[in-house]
């Protein structure tokens, strides 16, 4: 029986430490190509919006997993999310769809996880103070899923909206029971950072290289077109950077398109994917001074991990 969920009930099904599990070995095996993973499909609704369907098969994770998600600017005037999306999963083993959820949570869960395994393999071990630029849906994922992996003893946050970060700090203090702080400006959060996550919509830097310390460890998660970024691409091409999928990140991420076209660096200048260093094919840090960057533009193979776990508690 087909069975659906909202994202309450996404929520409520998983927990931290297998949504990291299940993103890692996500991530390892779509680095190892044993996950089929066509190119997002875009389709233009115009003059409205556009539809998004990303489908994924993960063997290892015995899933198949469609997330279609529409976007229409125009529905802020009509009182409607801009964003709407929901994931359709199928068990592999006999073709029957089992599971329509809604999928705003499942992708906050999948990217947030990203995030943590990026801080657990690419930030230094005494890593202890957090900072996040944009107090959006997205960054409340961010907060609680980073803060369970690395236990921060201070936790920063900026948004251009100074009433939105001071908002948004006061909800999450109380959230997750440790005082978050909201700044006056990006280049003080920055400066002040060990860990620093950008959750924002810009086309133009949010951190500038001058500002970034020695050992700092950025998780980039904003940017999604060659238009948009959020990092000074003198920053990205003299950090270690790894991402979440070489051949997404060639077409979708506007923080290296930027600086590969400005000549400030080559595509064989990233370091790896995500899996490749959690297989252990390639190292993480090495370095207690080097700047590493990880750039996501977000994966079906996400999607299929939480589906998967959602998959084995419901059917």
């Amino acid at each position: 029986m087909l069975k659906v969920l909202s994202d309450d009930d996404v929520e409520s099904l998983i927990s931290t430490d297998e949504l990291l599990r299940s993103v890692a070995e996500a991530f390892k095996e779509l680095s190892l190509g044993r996950v089929l993973m066509p190119q997002r499909s875009r389709i233009e609704v115009a003059p409205k919006g556009d539809i998004l369907l990303m489908p994924c098969l993960a063997p290892s994770l015995n899933v198949f997993s469609l997330k279609i998600v529409s976007v229409y600017p125009g529905n802020i005037k009509k009182g409607l999310p801009t964003t709407n999306a929901v994931v359709v999963i199928v068990d592999p083993e006999n073709g029957v769809p089992s599971i329509v959820a809604e999928a705003r949570a499942l992708t906050g869960l999948r990217t947030a996880a990203a995030t943590a395994l990026s801080i657990k393999y690419l930030a230094r071990r005494d890593a202890s103070r957090l900072g996040i630029i944009g107090c959006g849906y997205q960054a409340r994922w961010q907060l609680i899923i980073s803060n369970q992996v690395m236990r921060p003893e201070r936790i920063s946050v900026y948004d251009l909206l100074s009433e939105r970060a001071e908002r948004f700090a006061e909800e999450m203090s109380a959230k997750i029971g440790v005082k978050v702080t909201p700044l006056a400006s990006a280049e003080e959060l920055v400066k002040s950072c060990d860990v620093i996550i950008t959750a924002t919509t810009s086309r133009a830097p949010v951190v500038l290289k001058d500002w970034v310390r020695q050992g700092t460890h950025i998780s980039a998660i904003g940017s999604y077109t060659p238009e948009m970024a959020e990092l000074d691409p003198r920053l990205v091409a003299s950090a270690k950077v790894v991402v979440d999928f070489l051949s997404a990140a060639k077409e979708e991420a506007g923080d290296l398109i930027q600086a590969v076209r400005a000549s400030l660096m080559g595509w064989e200048n990233v370091h790896a994917e995500i899996g490749e260093v959690i297989a252990g094919l390639k190292p993480g840090r090495v370095d207690r001074d080097e700047v590493t960057v990880f750039k996501t533009v977000g994966t079906a193979a996400q999607d299929a991990a939480v589906a998967s776990i959602l998959l084995s508690k419901v059917s």
